[in-house]
């Protein structure tokens, strides 16, 4: 089964359920925020993102600007998945895990390849 996480006070992720109820996949919506994920989840969700991990974290967030005394470029993969452990609020969205692969759906359309 796959997992949209979704957090729907975003367009675009709101945009990427609409997506899921059309496919033929089984997809389960997990609200992160509401329901944090551990950080067993994060570190197995971050194992299976394509590309690097960095694009995961909301920089161009003020929160993130708020919080972070450390450049990304100087986080370590573990700085990371523990900063956004602590931080859920700024990890990207959506997120889909087909259980393989966890995709970033920014745009929403990156999605649709797996969503078929």
């Amino acid at each position: 089964m796959y997992v949209l996480y979704h957090n729907p006070r975003c367009s675009k992720s709101r945009e990427a359920v609409k997506m899921c109820e059309k496919s033929s996949h089984n997809v389960r919506i997990h609200r992160y925020l509401e329901s944090p994920l551990s950080l067993i989840e994060l570190t197995s969700i971050l194992q299976r993102l394509e590309g690097n991990i960095s694009r995961i974290i909301r920089t161009n967030d003020p929160a993130f600007k708020r919080l972070s005394a450390v450049s990304i470029d100087d986080m370590s993969r573990d700085d990371m998945v523990h900063f956004l452990f602590e931080n859920g609020h700024l990890m990207e969205r959506p997120l889909l895990d087909t259980g393989s692969v966890t995709k970033i759906g920014r745009p929403v359309h990156d999605l649709a390849d797996y969503l078929q």
